[in-house]
């Protein structure tokens, strides 16, 4: 129980920490460009199904790629499977970038939209952890929690680097 309050404390703390400052702090903060850029899998959050108040993407293992050229790609499954980043390049490269959604990172907020769907945009605040805390959140780790439009949390997620 203690450490549910503790990681449901700590998730509230980082989403009025993302969407309150535009500097990071000796935890974390937005992360550079630089940083977001890669292969990322989703990693389960403690009491996930209770935390989020809604869950848009209801498949447990997920996997997302940010490219330079402003597109992000994810896949989603019900079974786990151990992908390298090389392995997620090469399933990525198949899809039709036309089709791909396109992200910008404008400081503590990413947007994602999809233009083959009207007025599509996600919101997104990010931070990205400058050191450990607990034994759950890792340097590196990026938590991302996704606005509802009205300036509420309803979904958090926590992604780890592939490399």
């Amino acid at each position: 129980m203690i450490a549910k309050n503790t990681i449901i404390i700590l998730l509230s703390f980082l989403s009025f920490s993302v969407f309150g400052q535009e500097k990071g702090s000796e935890a974390g903060g937005p992360p550079k460009l630089s940083e977001l850029l890669g292969f990322w899998k989703k990693v389960e959050l403690p009491n996930e199904d209770k935390l989020n108040k809604s869950n848009p993407w209801p498949q447990k293992f997920q996997w997302f790629a940010f490219y330079e050229n402003g597109k992000v790609y994810s896949m989603m499954s019900d079974q786990d499977s151990d992908y390298s980043a090389k392995d997620l390049k090469e399933i990525f490269a198949t899809l039709p970038a036309g089709k791909t959604p396109n992200y910008k990172l404008d400081g503590q907020f990413l947007t994602i939209d999809n233009k083959d769907i009207k007025d599509y945009q996600e919101l997104w605040g990010v931070n990205l952890f400058a050191v450990d805390i607990d034994d759950f959140f890792k340097k590196g780790n990026l938590i991302m929690t996704l606005d509802d439009g009205n300036g509420n949390v309803i979904y958090y997620r926590l992604l780890q680097r592939i490399e």
